[in-house]
């Protein structure tokens, strides 16, 4: 379990190596991180919910087809007829409470569309260096002090990422296993196979997946469940299970 003192992460359990590096850092002040690795391991929430998330968080999940509004933001038309501009994740993340930035967590950015990706790269500049002009009013916007961003990709090689990406994440932490919280959320006997199996590669089952299996079973009962939900490989996973089972017994 974590808690926040201070706007610093304090540990009441030990944590996986992967995730004391991530709190490590977060504590000692870093802005930009890169989480990568296997998917359904909780790298979304922990950068929603990790470090000083006092001013919100915002975020994005990058597709083809999205479009700078969902970045910056546009003009709307409002329910009285008339337009006003509402800003996109980033600028929100940018402007924070108004008088400190947030957190701006952006799922596979890998995976924007180049007119976007360009915008990200300029909106994820040094404090310094980052501003973007409204091209409707012509007002500047530039990050306000305090402003962090988190990115998340399930790639297993940090260095299949733009050159120009990885110059403003300065940190990169390869996540290969579920977070002790979200492990929380699934029963006991459950626990330590989705553990081993978090990271295994072509035999890697998401934390989700093990979600879904364990509220189906509350219904359906282990051996139906196991069979909707991870097929041939059913059996394994139930002896998986009573081996746990056995060993945390004894």
């Amino acid at each position: 379990m974590t808690t926040t003192t201070k706007n610093k992460l304090v540990n009441t359990e030990k944590l996986p190596d992967c995730w004391q590096t991530l709190e490590d850092c977060l504590n000692a002040g870093v802005t930009r991180v890169i989480l990568f690795g296997p998917p359904g391991t909780g790298k979304t929430y922990a950068g929603i919910k990790h470090g000083d998330v006092s001013r919100g968080a915002h975020r994005l999940i990058c597709t083809e087809d999205m479009t700078n509004l969902d970045v910056t933001g546009a003009f709307m038309p409002s329910h009285d007829g008339k337009f006003m501009w509402v800003a996109g994740s980033a600028l929100k993340a940018w402007h924070g409470d108004g008088t400190q930035g947030a957190r701006l967590v952006v799922d596979e950015i890998d995976k924007a569309g180049g007119d976007v990706f360009a915008t990200l790269l300029a909106m994820l500049d040094s404090e310094e260096s980052a501003s973007w002009q409204n091209p409707d009013t012509g007002e500047t916007h530039t990050p306000k002090e305090g402003f962090s961003a988190v990115m998340t990709t399930n790639i297993e090689d940090v260095n299949e990422l733009p050159e120009a990406l990885k110059d403003r994440f300065p940190i990169a932490i390869r996540i290969n296993q579920p977070h002790p919280d979200a492990l929380k959320r699934l029963s006991h006997d459950l626990r330590a196979v989705a553990i081993a199996l978090a990271d295994a590669g072509d035999q890697r089952i998401s934390l989700r997946t093990f979600m879904e299996f364990d509220k189906l079973r509350a219904t359906l009962g282990d051996e139906k469940a196991s069979k909707y939900i991870f097929g041939r490989r059913a059996e394994g996973i139930l002896d998986a299970m009573k081996i746990n089972a056995v060993g945390s017994s004894t």
